[in-house]
């Protein structure tokens, strides 16, 4: 009974270091693809941009107003960022040379998804994001290699 407590716990242990010794990698680089796909997150990122300037601007001093704010100015940030890692790529960034700059914009995505959590946007702001997130999540495994897919958030 003991032998087969040890082996099992041995294998358990062996199970263990294997899961975390396999860690994912990266996609291979490709330098046209991945530049193709901050094109297309230039475009999606500058669509949400505008379509959330459109939304009804919540009134001052509204729970909402304060986060409204910020989620504006990450909107714009993202845009901002998507535009940055376009142009190093444009210039043949390789992955080096563009990890900041990706770095960057899925800092200002994720506080982003944070900040969506407690503001109310419209179906035509959650299409818009929809879009940014699909090419997100085809660009993570090229920088990231424990990328886990982007969800539309959950309020």
């Amino acid at each position: 009974m003991i032998v087969r407590s040890i082996v099992s716990i041995l294998a358990c242990v062996t199970v263990a270091a294997a899961v975390s010794d396999a860690r994912a990698e990266l996609a291979a680089w490709d330098q046209a693809k991945v530049t193709a796909l901050s094109k297309q997150l230039v475009d999606s990122a500058g669509a949400l941009n505008d379509t959330f300037y459109k939304q009804p601007v919540p009134t001052a001093g509204s729970a909402q107003s304060r986060g409204y704010a910020r989620l504006k100015d990450q909107v714009r940030q993202i845009q901002r960022g998507a535009k940055s890692l376009n142009a190093k790529l444009g210039k043949q960034g390789d992955r080096e040379a563009t990890l900041k700059s990706y770095q960057s914009l899925m800092q200002a995505v994720d506080a982003a998804r944070d900040e969506a959590k407690g503001v109310f946007t419209g179906n035509d702001v959650a299409g818009k994001a929809a879009a940014v997130r699909g090419v997100l999540n085809q660009l993570g495994p090229y920088y990231d290699p424990d990328f886990k897919e982007l969800r539309p958030v959950a309020r």
